[in-house]
């Protein structure tokens, strides 16, 4: 959990809250930047008088650990600070984009997850192969349909929308009421039930997929919040569901084998509303929305073996699993 001063001190504040390994990432990457190297010094004593002069603590308690300012007093930047912050964050954020982002394609949104998991939970309530077949092959879809934009009023969301969550409807921030996931659920998983209840399998099966797409994305944390940073940042984004996608089977990436939390849940949150249920999926999400972005900004070069990225990881999933088990039976219902 992330202190809400820091969050609240600058935009930029997971470089300003940077540990060890990440001031030393981001004065090495510095060094790799298209600067001068005056500009590579001013920059680089610039960010250690910063990091100097608002430490950080790793504080426990019983709600667990928090990354707060050390001192009581800090957290308010100067001007200077805050504009050295902001350039020295968005020369870092061009060069990553480029170098860790610019390869990788979205695993999270895309195959193997979205259809592995509403496959699986089909075939976990009976449902034959063909159709589980026709939800998997569905899931994916929503990928590829046309941008749909924020509302007038939200125009701060667009840069967030275009580089990194595609459309709207693919993301729901409960803070803010911001998003169209809530009610995509909701529309598809209702036109499955009644394509079900109409004994049009394929069409229900098919819609089914769609629904299940929509409520699988609220289950990843940078689905959920952190619009500003992830705008700037795209690459944190790309990166970590690149470490979901390569490490979804067992045998590949760090060996996690991210499938399995799907194939060990056997449990499954009731369903009444769908629109209702993608929210809390997303509110139980959003919890490590800012850790999780923490970690792999700071650990760009280490997070794949991060233990609590990982955790995060299946938590997150595992809450995805029973929210997609009780879409299932509630269109079957």
């Amino acid at each position: 959990m992330i202190d809400e001063r820091i969050k609240n001190a600058t935009p930029h504040w997971a470089l300003l809250a940077a540990d060890k390994e990440g001031q030393e990432n981001a004065l090495n990457d510095l060094k790799e930047c298209s600067l001068s190297s005056d500009e590579v010094t001013r920059l680089s004593e610039g960010l250690r008088k910063i990091w100097s002069k608002y430490p950080t603590a790793i504080v426990q308690s019983d709600k667990g650990q928090t990354l707060t300012f050390a001192s009581p007093q800090e957290g308010v930047l100067t001007d200077e600070e805050n504009a050295l912050l902001t350039q020295a964050d968005e020369i870092l954020a061009k060069y990553l984009n480029e170098k860790i982002g610019g390869g990788n394609t979205i695993l999270w949104s895309g195959n193997p997850c979205h259809q592995d998991i509403i496959e699986i939970s089909c075939l976990k309530w009976g449902v034959s192969s063909t159709y589980a077949t026709y939800a998997h092959n569905a899931a994916d879809a929503p990928d590829s349909w046309p941008m749909i934009w924020p509302p007038t009023g939200y125009e701060w969301l667009n840069n967030f929308i275009q580089q990194v969550c595609h459309s709207y409807d693919h993301y729901y921030n409960p803070e803010l009421g911001t998003g169209l996931a809530p009610a995509q659920c909701a529309n598809y998983a209702n036109s499955a039930k009644s394509y079900y209840d109409q004994s049009s399998m394929y069409n229900a099966y098919t819609y089914m997929g769609y629904s299940s797409h929509f409520l699988t994305d609220v289950g990843n944390p940078l689905h959920t919040g952190m619009e500003i940073e992830q705008a700037l940042n795209r690459w944190v984004h790309d990166d970590y569901e690149n470490y979901v996608g390569t490490n979804w089977e067992a045998g590949s990436g760090q060996g996690y084998n991210f499938k399995s939390v799907i194939d060990n849940n056997w449990y499954y949150y009731a369903m009444s509303d769908p629109a209702t249920s993608t929210r809390s999926l997303a509110g139980y999400a959003k919890n490590y929305d800012d850790t999780l972005f923490y970690l792999v900004y700071n650990h760009r070069y280490t997070f794949r073996t991060d233990p609590s990225v990982r955790s995060i990881t299946m938590s997150s999933l595992l809450d995805t699993a029973k929210h997609l088990l009780g879409l299932v039976k509630y269109v079957r219902d």
